[in-house]
C-alpha cells in the first residue's frame, strides 16, 4: 500500500438528472440512503440532501444532522413535525424526553457544533444509549468546519466524536478536498470522495465587478436595480460594521425609505443595528423581503428562500474595510445564490447574480511552504516553553506565557492537541487571498469553478475611495506604505496623482520623495520621516542648482533683466526679486524670501542670490536698491 502521505481518498462519480432530488438520484444508483465514509460533493444547492437524511419515510434510521449555524437549524426544523432541533434555548432535560419518546420511530435530530457536544452527547449518556451504533451522523456544509475554526473553535469540536461513529458522512454543494493535515484522518476511517454530477448544464450567469470605490459602486449597483423594478434586492456580505454603511448610505441618499430593508443577521449584531437607529434587523428568516434585505455570513448556507417573485442577487467582499469578507468563489459565492430554492417557469431562481469585489492593494500571501515553517515554529516555540515549565518549581508564568503563544490557533480545545482543521484553515486563508491578488486572478478563479458563465466588467481607475479609505484608516508608518503602493500604481498617471495630492495633503513630502527618491530609498530609510525629508532637502537642493544654472535659466534670467543692465539704473531690490520668483515658479523651483516661514524649500531668495548672476552696486538710499552691472558670462561659457 502506497505511504498515506501519497494517497488521495478514492473517487465515486454518479449522476443526476435536470429537476431530479437527491433522494431519486442515489436510489436510481443503488444507494437507498446517503452512503456512509463518505464526503458527498452533491455539487448542486437544494437537491435535498439534508432533507433525505431527516425524513423517516426517505432514510428509515436514526440521525444526527450538524448544521454550522442556528439560522439553519431553524429553518429546516419547520419542515418536519417529529424532527428536535438543538440549539442554545434546548435543554438536555427535553432532548432526553424526545430520545425517550416511544411514538416516534426514527429520531432525527439536527443541531448546531456546540449542541452537539454540550447537548446531544450528554443526553445520550444519561440514557446509556451508544449513540456511534445507533445513528447516522451527518455534518452538512462541511466546508465550515475548516473555513470558520480561525474565529469559531467549537466549529470543529464534534470531528473528534464524529469519526466514532459506524454511519457517518460529510455533504455539501461544495466540500473542501482535504489537506496533508486532515487527509489522514479521512484515510484512516476508510472515507472516500462521492461526486454527485449534474448531467446538464448548470451554470449560472454571473456579472463580476471589480472595483476601487467599494461602497460608491453598491449604491449604484442597488439603484440601478431598484430604478429597473427589482422587487427584491438581496446582499451577501460578511460585515455588520458593513452592512451598517451600506444602510444608512441608501437612507441618506433617499434611495430606500425607512420601512424598505431589513437585515438578517445574528442576535448580538441585531442589538448593534438597532443602537444605530437601524431598526429592521433579525436573526431569523422571515418572509416577506423588503425592497433591500443583506444578510450577514450565517445566512450563507443551508438556509431556504422560497419568494414569489424573482429577486436580484448581490455578493460582496472588501478586504479593505474588513480583512475576513473575502469571499472564496469555491464555496461561498455558490452557497450564497443556492439559498433561492424555487425555480419560476422561465428556468431561473432569481433575475440576476452580481459579485462586486474591491481588490486589495498589494496583498501579503504566504506560499504553503512559508506556513509550514510557521507551524514547525510555533511547535518548537511551544515545545521549548513546555520543557521549560516541566523544570520550574512555580509553572504559573510558563503557563501564562503558553496561553499567549500563537500555537494555540491550531490547538484543540482541550489544548493537548493539534486541530488539524484549524491549520487547513490557514492554508485556506491563503489559498482564498491568492484569488484577489488581481482582478484578472479573480475572474479566473471564478471561471474555474465550473459554476458561472462570467461576465467581467473591470473598473479601470487606477485610484479609487478604498484606496483614500485604507490611507486615512492607517497609522503613520501603515499609512505612508500604502501611500507608496498606491503611487506604484498610478505613477503615469498624472490625474491620479493629483488626486492623491488632494486627499493627502500632509503627506506631500512623501509624494516628492516617492518621484525625487524612489521606492527602493524610502524603503531603505524604513520610512523615517526626518531621514527621508533630509535626503529630499539633499536632492531637491540639488536639483535645483542644476536648473538654476542650466543654459535655459540663464539666458531667461538674463533676457529678463537684458534693458536694465549696464544702464546706471538702481532698482528696488524687492522688484528684481519679484521678477526672480516668477522664472523660479516658471522652473518649479521652490524658494523662501526673508519673513514668509517657508522650510523646506530648495533654495533662499534674497540679494545675494542676485550676485550670483550679476555684478552689481547696491545703494541704501530711499530703501534697498540695486544696480546691475553686467550679466555674469562665465556661467554661460561653462556650457
Amino acid at each position: 500500500m502506497n505511504d498515506a502521505a501519497n494517497r488521495t481518498l478514492d473517487v465515486e462519480v454518479l449522476n443526476i438528472h435536470k429537476g431530479e432530488y437527491l433522494s431519486e438520484a442515489l436510489k436510481r444508483q443503488g444507494y437507498p440512503m446517503l452512503p456512509s465514509n463518505a464526503i458527498i460533493n452533491k455539487v448542486m444547492t437544494g437537491t435535498g440532501a439534508t432533507y433525505m437524511e431527516l425524513n423517516p419515510k426517505l432514510s428509515p434510521r436514526n440521525s444526527i444532522v450538524i448544521e454550522p449555524y442556528r439560522s439553519a437549524v431553524e429553518n429546516k426544523v419547520q419542515a418536519f413535525d417529529e424532527v428536535q432541533g438543538v440549539f442554545k434555548e434546548v435543554t438536555v432535560k427535553k432532548l432526553t424526553a424526545y430520545l425517550n419518546n416511544s411514538n416516534i420511530k426514527y429520531k432525527k435530530i439536527i443541531t448546531t457544533p456546540e449542541g452537539f457536544q454540550t447537548k446531544v452527547l450528554k443526553a445520550a449518556k444519561s440514557l446509556k444509549m451508544n449513540i456511534y451504533k445507533e445513528f447516522f451522523n451527518l455534518y452538512d456544509e462541511s466546508e465550515h468546519i475548516t473555513e470558520d475554526t480561525d474565529y469559531r473553535r467549537s466549529i470543529s469540536s464534534p470531528m473528534k466524536e464524529f469519526f466514532k461513529f459506524e454511519g457517518k458522512a460529510l455533504v455539501s454543494a461544495t466540500p473542501l478536498k482535504p489537506s496533508k493535515y486532515t487527509l489522514t484522518l479521512f484515510l484512516r476511517h476508510q472515507f472516500r470522495w462521492v461526486e454527485i454530477k449534474p448531467d446538464y448544464d448548470y451554470r449560472e450567469d454571473m456579472t463580476l465587478i471589480t472595483t476601487r470605490s467599494f461602497y460608491s459602486r453598491v449604491k449604484q449597483e442597488v439603484k440601478r436595480l431598484l430604478d429597473n423594478g427589482s422587487p427584491h434586492v438581496c446582499i451577501f456580505y460578511k460585515t455588520t460594521e458593513g452592512i451598517c454603511n451600506i444602510v444608512e448610505s441608501l437612507l441618506h441618499d433617499g434611495i430606500i425609505k425607512e420601512d424598505d430593508y431589513k437585515v438578517f443577521c445574528s442576535k448580538e449584531s441585531t442589538d448593534k443595528l438597532k443602537s444605530r437607529f437601524l431598526e429592521h434587523s433579525t436573526d431569523r428568516l422571515e418572509l416577506p423581503l423588503r425592497k433591500v434585505n443583506l444578510f450577514t455570513l450565517r445566512f450563507f448556507p443551508s438556509i431556504d428562500i422560497n419568494l414569489k417573485e424573482l429577486c436580484d442577487v448581490l455578493v460582496l467582499s472588501n478586504y479593505d474595510h474588513v480583512k475576513h469578507t473575502l469571499i472564496n468563489p469555491f464555496t461561498e459565492a455558490i452557497q450564497c445564490q443556492g439559498r433561492f430554492r424555487r425555480v419560476f417557469p422561465n428556468g431561473k431562481r432569481y433575475n440576476s447574480l452580481t459579485v462586486i469585489a474591491s481588490i486589495p492593494n498589494e496583498l501579503k500571501v504566504n506560499s504553503d511552504e512559508e506556513i509550514y515553517r510557521d507551524i514547525t515554529a510555533r511547535i518548537k516555540s511551544y515545545r521549548a516553553v513546555q520543557k521549560e515549565r516541566l523544570n520550574a518549581d512555580d509553572p504559573t508564568n510558563f503557563d501564562k506565557d503558553l496561553k499567549r503563544l500563537r500555537l494555540n490557533e491550531v490547538l484543540n480545545p482541550e489544548r493537548n492537541g493539534f486541530d488539524r482543521f484549524a491549520i487547513e484553515q490557514l492554508l485556506l486563508d491563503e489559498q482564498v487571498k491568492r484569488y484577489y491578488l488581481s482582478p484578472d486572478a479573480l475572474r479566473q478563479a471564478y471561471e474555474a469553478t465550473g459554476y458561472f458563465n462570467v461576465d467581467f466588467q473591470p473598473e479601470e481607475e487606477v485610484i479609487g475611495e478604498d484606496d483614500i479609505y485604507r490611507i486615512k484608516a492607517a497609522k503613520s508608518k501603515e499609512k505612508w506604505q500604502s501611500i507608496v503602493s498606491v503611487l506604484s500604481n498610478i505613477k503615469e498617471d498624472e490625474n491620479a496623482v493629483q488626486l492623491l495630492r488632494a486627499k493627502c495633503v500632509e503627506e506631500e513630502w512623501l509624494i516628492n520623495a516617492f518621484f525625487k527618491l524612489g521606492r527602493e530609498t524610502i524603503e531603505q530609510q524604513k520610512y523615517s520621516k526626518t531621514a527621508i525629508k533630509e535626503l529630499l532637502e539633499q536632492t531637491e537642493q540639488k536639483e535645483a542648482m542644476q536648473r538654476r544654472f542650466s543654459r535655459e535659466f540663464l539666458s531667461d534670467i538674463r533676457r529678463e533683466f537684458e534693458t536694465e543692465t549696464g544702464n546706471d539704473l538702481y532698482i528696488p531690490v524687492n522688484d528684481v526679486l519679484d521678477r526672480i520668483s516668477y522664472l523660479l515658479d516658471c522652473y518649479g523651483i521652490t524658494y523662501s524670501r526673508y519673513g514668509d516661514g517657508k522650510k523646506g524649500t530648495m533654495c533662499k531668495l534674497s540679494a545675494p542670490f542676485i550676485e550670483e548672476y550679476f555684478d552689481v552696486t547696491r545703494s541704501n538710499r530711499d530703501g534697498a536698491k540695486i544696480k546691475l552691472e553686467k550679466f555674469k558670462d562665465e556661467l554661460q561659457n561653462r556650457h
